[in-house]
């Protein structure tokens, strides 16, 4: 394995990570402008519910929580210490006194800038020549698959949405893939250095513990990829040499037992508290048939087959580590789990390694001098266009003032008198399609908001929308308030839901289409 990175190349990899990061920072600032005059844009592109849902996250820490409440139910709970990450981030959005979407792009940006700065030291681990690392770095940075040809065709392939299994996308829409993703990096990268006996194993062992409880508390699903991706890699060490590395060995005994403690709390929380429990439930991300990962990756699956083909061949320590990565991560996707799609995490960079070791070693050799530069040049724009599509088709989603890529100024003003006005402990009734924006917006719980993080969420979507329908009776929607323990009822287009006036409930702020009114406690 080499490891040099010269100065040169360091600037290098910092120039094209500023320039990764910036693109992706660029449909934000255009969205920003594009949104039609009474909205506003949400600073958020794709996976709308995940985004709110982590702005509903630093709402938490903004107010001071370090205990996570799930918002978008109405159930009382007590707080569990979870996605801690994101409540540090609310934290500081706090004491610098900036907005939640600001603080979370400022993270997103950090994020991506460290993912990719370890990455190109990651795969200087993997290939000698620096003009295979650069080609290897940009298709790291920017490659999908097909999904930019067949989504007008109606298929939704991986690299259109899954964004934890695709390099660009992950710096796109959130800070904790990026970051979870360099931290799985660089304890990798500390297991490898193991091997060398060079007098600094205890101080690797030290960081192995820190990045290993760092990488639990920012992406607790990350950790058992880590594990499993190390054990396969440890297993296939000793089949080959017939002896027991035992540092690699240590240091993923060490690196396991520094995130156990947080793994064991998240899986006790999940599995015993009520409400959490309750989630875990409903909240099913499947993995996607193997034909749609292998449309999702494209061009760069069908290069990493010859480089899995030279590894095979080889089966140097590199190769077997990148071989192990693949393999495990084939496997974690179809185990029996509930959030199997979730190990699809990282997968990215070792099949474009592997993909830039099959264009180095198989397709190089057969071009002449001047082409294969052009040839490499149109392979990684090729291969990037799924990455213009998805946020063009975002931006333009914006333009056209299309919820909930925007909010009307009513739920904007609204979210904000209850921000400032209410207790996060007051539930609000808002419509099925505004729920979502309440804790995001405002910090306070809803009686429905998500179809994941909403307890029983199918059952009071239906409840909620029957309450805005002009079918329901005074009863019903007296009854409901009762229920659920409802403080503010937004109705949104009052004119359009007649009766709700019947209930005799005070205004406390009226918008230009929009009222938020008051129930009294019982």
């Amino acid at each position: 394995m080499s490891e040099r990175v010269s100065k040169r190349e360091s600037l290098w990899s910092l120039r094209w990570a500023l320039i990764i990061v910036g693109l992706t920072c660029l449909p934000y600032l255009v969205a920003w402008q594009m949104a039609p005059e009474g909205t506003q844009y949400t600073g958020l592109l794709i996976n709308h519910l995940d985004g709110e849902s982590y702005y509903a996250k630093m709402q938490q820490g903004v107010r001071g929580d370090w205990l996570f409440r799930l918002p978008f139910t109405s159930e009382p709970h007590d707080g569990a210490f979870v996605y801690t990450f994101y409540l540090a981030l609310g934290h500081l959005a706090g004491w610098l006194g900036l907005a939640v979407p600001v603080v979370y792009h400022l993270a997103r940006v950090a994020a991506g800038l460290f993912l990719l700065l370890v990455a190109y030291r990651f795969i200087a681990r993997f290939l000698d020549r620096v003009p295979t690392r650069h080609v290897a770095f940009l298709l790291l940075g920017v490659s999908a698959g097909f999904g930019w040809l067949l989504a007008p065709l109606g298929s939704l392939t991986a690299d259109l949405w899954v964004a934890e299994g695709f390099t660009f996308l992950s710096l796109l829409v959130n800070p904790h893939f990026p970051l979870a993703i360099g931290l799985m990096l660089l304890l990798f990268m500390a297991i490898l250095d193991l091997h060398a006996d060079d007098g600094r194993s205890q101080w690797r062992l030290a960081g192995l513990a820190a990045g290993s409880l760092a990488l639990a508390l920012v992406h607790t699903l990350a950790v058992p990829i880590v594990l499993a991706v190390l054990g396969v890699y440890l297993v296939v060490l000793v089949w080959r040499d017939k002896k027991i590395p035992w540092r690699e060995v240590v240091g993923t005994g060490v690196a396991g037992a520094a995130a156990a403690p947080m793994l064991i709390y998240v899986l006790v929380t999940f599995s015993s508290h009520p409400i959490f429990a309750a989630w875990a439930d409903q909240n099913l991300t499947p993995s996607l048939p193997p034909w749609n990962y292998a449309l999702g990756y494209g061009l760069v699956l069908l290069l990493a087959l010859g480089g899995i083909a030279i590894a095979l061949r080889r089966r140097e320590r590199s190769d077997l580590f990148l071989l192990a990565w693949v393999g495990a991560v084939v496997v974690l996707l179809y185990l029996p789990f509930a959030l199997q799609r979730r190990f699809i995490t990282g997968l990215h960079v070792p099949l474009t390694i592997l993909a830039t070791l099959g264009l180095e070693q198989i397709i190089w050799p057969r071009l002449q001098d001047r082409r294969r530069t052009l040839i490499t040049g149109l392979l990684i724009g090729f291969t990037a266009l799924t990455n213009l599509f998805v946020p063009l088709v975002a931006v333009v989603g914006v333009a056209q003032g299309r919820p909930p890529l925007v909010m009307s100024s009513d739920e904007v003003a609204a979210c904000a008198w209850l921000r400032e006005n209410s207790a996060w402990t007051d539930t609000v009734l808002a419509p099925p399609g505004s729920g979502h924006f309440v804790p995001a917006w405002a910090g306070n719980r809803v009686v429905y908001g998500h179809p994941f993080e909403t307890i029983d969420a199918q059952m009071k979507e239906a409840e909620v929308a029957h309450f805005f329908s002009p079918e329901a009776t005074a009863d019903e929607r007296s009854a409901l308030l009762e229920r659920y323990g409802v403080r503010y009822v937004l109705v949104l287009q009052p004119d359009a839901i007649p009766g709700v006036e019947s209930l005799g409930l005070p205004a406390v702020w009226k918008g230009e289409h929009a009222i938020l009114y008051h129930v009294e406690e019982h």
